[in-house]
């Protein structure tokens, strides 16, 4: 398991340490009033999700990569996480960790969407608190079952 501590003088380290979303997560989010961050550095693959997860009533919000999706997480607060594996600067593996570790944050489900598909992505989506591991090439139900699945999960 890769873990990447944040350095105590960046900003990532400072949200960490005063996050200001409210630590109560319902259970059983509804679909209108879910909530999705997707990151993933593919403009392809973040326009396909977000366009299916708006199309099925989902609100949506894109990041770049890990990075961003790391300080877009406390002023969004999303219901579920959408993490590309293989992204620059923190990878999806190394973002759902950070995350993870936040106060408020340690029960925010998080799928992991992989291109190396198998066993090893899926222990390491795992290990960093990864709800699922959904490895691509997936098809749009096959997203909106693991979404579904993971908002209802909680």
């Amino acid at each position: 398991m890769t873990s990447v501590p944040a350095p105590s003088d960046s900003p990532v380290s400072d949200l960490l340490l005063d996050p200001s979303p409210d630590a109560s997560r319902p259970g059983r989010v509804a679909r209108g009033d879910a909530g999705i961050l997707i990151a993933d550095d593919s403009p392809v693959a973040r326009r396909f999700a977000a366009k299916l997860l708006r199309d099925h009533g989902y609100r949506v919000e894109v990041a770049l990569d890990g990075f961003d999706a790391l300080g877009m997480v406390f002023a969004v607060n999303p219901d579920l996480l959408l993490l590309d594996s293989g992204m620059p600067r923190l990878d999806g593996f190394q973002t759902c960790a950070l995350v993870k570790r936040a106060p408020g944050f340690a029960d925010l489900p998080v799928i992991i969407l992989s291109d190396c598909g198998g066993l090893y992505a899926r222990v390491r989506a795992h290990l960093v608190g990864a709800r699922s591991c959904l490895s691509r090439p997936f098809t749009a139900d096959e997203l909106l079952n693991a979404v579904a699945g993971a908002l209802c999960d909680v």
